[in-house]
């Protein structure tokens, strides 16, 4: 045999065996498949790592304030302090008290040093110091409505310190009577941040305090602290008949 044709021979020997080999390994993926397969998780990581940026820069939802019956939300109980504060029933009322001071007959001499000269002693009107007619209800009004101020803002105020609800919570009875009791009942009534009804202390001290400051800041020199008592009454009788407009006016 020639030396060409041995050469031959050895290479037909050599690819029949590497065919051979060949043969016998495991199927293994062909490029393509292998090239769609790095482009396919190449997409999801890049979809994944998108939608965790876009989940970290997204503000997170704030939970709402867990409703509590008979305990409103703050921004409720602040929109009725204002409305309480400077609302058309609190001028209503001021005009109301001032009215009964200024028909008030005074039961005791008026001292004769408030006034000058002989005659000048009014015969009604709580504090008769400020006189009769339209001068005096004036000034018996703007101190009523002071007092107003005052109590309204101290009674909200100690009821968020004490974590009450100081609002007033219509009647779920029908007819006039049965709502007519509950807003008496309910006038020195709060609400716990659990819904549980209780006497309400800012109810109860937030009258004579509105009075103490009218007394101390412009009543006349000789009133003291027992007259804020005593005048704190007026202030009283009169929360049933707030009531009665919250519970009577349309919803």
């Amino acid at each position: 045999m020639s030396g060409s044709e041995a050469q031959l021979s050895a290479q037909a020997t050599v690819g029949t065996s590497t065919s051979t080999n060949l043969a016998l390994l495991p199927d293994a993926p062909s490029f393509e498949v292998a090239l769609q397969t790095n482009l396919t998780q190449s997409s999801s990581e890049t979809l994944s790592s998108s939608a965790s940026q876009q989940a970290d820069s997204e503000p997170q939802a704030v939970p709402a304030e867990r409703q509590i019956p008979n305990y409103r939300p703050f921004k409720v109980r602040e929109k009725l302090y204002l409305f309480d504060l400077i609302g058309p029933r609190a001028f209503v009322v001021a005009g109301i008290q001032a009215g009964v001071d200024q028909s008030r007959t005074l039961k005791v001499p008026y001292p004769p040093d408030g006034f000058v000269g002989s005659g000048n002693h009014p015969a009604h009107g709580a504090i008769p110091e400020w006189g009769e007619g339209a001068d005096g209800y004036a000034k018996r009004y703007a101190s009523r409505f002071g007092q107003e101020l005052a109590g309204t803002t101290i009674r909200y105020g100690l009821g968020e310190l004490l974590q009450e609800d100081v609002t007033y919570h219509r009647c779920t009875c029908t007819g006039v009577l049965p709502r007519i009791s509950h807003a008496f009942v309910y006038s020195l009534v709060a609400y716990t941040k659990s819904g549980r009804a209780v006497p309400s202390l800012p109810a109860i001290v937030s009258p004579f305090l509105a009075s103490e400051i009218a007394v101390k800041a412009w009543y006349p020199a000789r009133y003291n602290t027992s007259d804020a008592l005593r005048t704190s009454a007026n202030v009283y009788y009169t929360l049933p008949f707030k009531n009665l407009f919250y519970e009577f006016r349309k919803r």
